[in-house]
């Protein structure tokens, strides 16, 4: 007899079988309403992750890594962006240096030369 696994949601133990789709079975938490279909967990192991940003950090492109591991560029690029914003903090920010550059442009728009010819008779 095949064990009755967990609500994903709600980790209830009131699961049933709640019809199929092309060959897996749907199953429908009593408790939730929530209807899933896969019971093993998605994605790579936090190893793997990483072992990426590592290899990332070490001047691998993200292309590269992705070979390496067979998932998308997209996905590595994911990784390392959640290692970030979980490790590193944004810096606060300071004082602004403001410079002006409407004066140069001034300054090169104004010079019109003109043609003399008059002055080369």
């Amino acid at each position: 007899m095949e064990a009755k696994p967990d609500c994903p949601k709600c980790h209830a133990n009131t699961v049933y079988r709640s019809g199929k789709i092309p060959e897996k079975q749907r199953r429908r938490c009593k408790n939730c309403g929530f209807q899933c279909t896969r019971t093993t967990p998605r994605g790579r192991p936090a190893s793997e992750k990483a072992l990426a940003v590592t290899l990332y950090t070490m001047g691998l492109s993200l292309s590269a890594i992705a070979r390496i591991f067979h998932v998308s560029p997209p996905a590595v690029l994911r990784w390392v962006r959640n290692f970030a914003e979980r490790v590193y903090e944004k810096p606060e920010p300071g004082e602004a240096i403001i410079v002006e550059l409407d004066e140069m442009w001034h300054f090169l728009k104004s010079k019109k030369q003109t043609l003399d010819l008059e002055s080369l008779l």
